[in-house]
């Protein structure tokens, strides 16, 4: 048998999952069952097993604990503050990952006594060094936005402008100007507006739906690469 002669700390999973309800950016929050940090909140997560990768723990985790399976993954940095933990010294890898909001459904369960969405500009205080690896989630999220189309994933399948602006106003953290902001998707290619009904076309008041479109972002991306 080899024997390892260097020190091994163990390995942690954390998830950070956001939803868009339409009127708040929301994140999911679990409260813990057990020490350390006993009823405060946290992010979902926990412990890698040996026959795992730390993708396949994250996704275990989140299952067991709120019976989410979002379809993607994305790494969001490791944390390994000598304090960030009172059982010892757990490494931990955070991940982000985004649901629709007819996928928001929860249900606690394993080290979960409870599971629920907190919009972002109300969080509760966090257990471990939870409200730092949000933030750098978040920036992670703002990154994404402007490099993938992660907003159209946040959304429902049809939506109107002013929902799509109040989701980038959470994400951003600061306003925007709404014909600045209408006059720039509108003309980017990216949205379809959804056909209305001869009832809505009555009323002057009636919102305008749109949805992605995918074929406008493979040429938005095409102008962006030749910049």
């Amino acid at each position: 048998n080899y024997t390892y002669q260097y020190w091994r700390p163990a390995v942690t999973v954390d998830n950070v999952v956001f939803s868009f309800d339409g009127s708040h950016l929301n994140v999911l929050l679990i409260r813990r069952k057990n020490e350390p940090y006993k009823d405060k909140w946290a992010f979902p997560g926990g412990f890698l097993d040996e026959q795992e990768t730390l993708e396949e723990a994250a996704r275990r985790e989140l299952k067991e604990e709120t019976g989410l399976t979002p379809k993607r993954f994305m790494e969001v940095s490791a944390f390994s503050e000598l304090d960030r933990d009172p059982r010892g010294r757990p490494i931990s890898v955070a991940f982000a990952s985004v649901v629709r909001p007819t996928q928001t459904a929860v249900k606690a369960g394993d080290d979960a006594a409870d599971a629920r969405w907190f919009p972002v500009t109300e969080l509760p205080l966090l257990a471990f060094d939870h409200e730092h690896i949000f933030r750098k989630a978040l920036w992670m999220l703002r990154i994404g936005f402007l490099n993938a189309p992660i907003a159209f994933l946040l959304l429902d399948d049809v939506f109107t402008l002013p929902e799509m602006q109040r989701l980038y106003t959470d994400v951003y953290g600061r306003n925007f100007d709404r014909r600045n902001f209408q006059k720039k998707f509108l003309s980017s290619g990216l949205l379809t507006q959804v056909a209305q009904d001869e009832s809505d076309r009555k009323n002057a008041h009636a919102p305008l739906f749109y949805r992605f479109n995918e074929g406008g972002y493979a040429e938005f991306r095409k102008k962006l690469w030749k910049l």
